[in-house]
């Protein structure tokens, strides 16, 4: 058991990150505060964590990792891999056009297949709808 820093509450040590700097190699802060604290740090300081994010994606180590796991995922469902490409060429080539979001109108979308067999069919989601769609809090 352990004290969380920033909630108070006392935890047992599966519910903090491990850190190798800290005498029982857990941090401080319980997963849940970390977890509120970059949510927070994200819309308070946007510009900071994309240049974060942007030097993060730059690591040698990090591009291997990313590499094989699309790799991996291109093996697992290729259905969805022929679905995405295709709808990359004709919104390259001009044959499909990229639409406002069908929820709330924002411009800046992704492509939701409803059916991977039809893969040129596709709603153009804004992202946070387009996870609402894959979590079942939203209908298209």
């Amino acid at each position: 058991m352990k004290p969380c820093i920033r909630c108070g509450r006392l935890l047992p040590l599966d519910r903090f990150y491990d850190h190798p700097r800290m005498a029982d190699r857990h941090l401080n802060k319980c997963k849940e505060c970390c977890v509120e604290y970059a949510r927070h740090r994200r819309i308070d300081a946007p510009d900071v964590v994309r240049d974060n994010d942007w030097r993060r994606s730059r690591n040698s180590r990090r591009r291997q990792w990313k590499s094989f796991f699309e790799r991996l995922q291109r093996q697992r469902f290729p259905e969805k891999y022929r679905a995405r490409t295709a709808v990359g060429n004709a919104v390259r080539d001009g044959r499909l056009q990229r639409q406002p979001c069908t929820v709330c109108g924002y411009e800046q979308v992704e492509a939701h297949h409803p059916d991977y067999d039809n893969p040129l069919h596709v709603v153009w989601l804004c992202r946070d709808h387009h996870r609402m769609v894959h979590t079942a809090a939203l209908s298209v």
